[in-house]
């Protein structure tokens, strides 16, 4: 398992597995991450719902304790903010968690450079998820979201 530092935040991962209910109703999400020269990640959020594009974006500001402060740039996400943090990652797959906002509640999602993680991957991220404390209550309603093509 590679060592979780920034660079893990940057560029396009797809949400593979993920206990959030959102997710049941959207199809091919993905998260892409833009660090920006101060620090901070811009987060777009994508997705389709009945066939349409969705989108929401906000700013990541890290936090002292190696977490990260999202708060969305949207009409209605703008008074938003969601802690989260990188628990665990390897290669091309990262374990994310995160707290309950307005809009969501708390949650896990297992995210992958590709839509789909391959066997060793999937061996890789289950060894991981024995091994991390606070997620399993999590665990049980872990469920794969569509993406196109699988």
């Amino acid at each position: 398992m590679a060592r979780v530092t920034e660079a893990v935040v940057s560029g396009t991962w797809f949400v593979v597995r993920t206990s959030l209910p959102l997710w049941r109703t959207r199809d091919n999400p993905s998260v892409t991450y833009a660090p920006l020269p101060d620090g901070r990640v811009v987060d777009t959020v994508r997705f389709t719902r009945r066939g349409r594009a969705g989108l929401i974006i906000g700013v990541d500001t890290p936090l002292p304790d190696g977490g990260w402060a999202w708060r969305g740039v949207g009409l209605l996400t703008r008074f938003t903010v969601s802690r989260w943090r990188v628990l665990a990652a390897g290669d091309g797959w990262a374990v994310t968690v995160f707290e309950r906002t307005p809009f969501t509640p708390a949650g896990l999602d297992v995210y992958a450079r590709t839509p789909a993680l391959s066997a060793a991957q999937e061996e890789e991220v289950q060894a991981a998820l024995d091994g991390l404390p606070g997620v399993q209550p999590f665990r049980a309603a872990l469920f794969s979201p569509r993406h196109d093509g699988r």
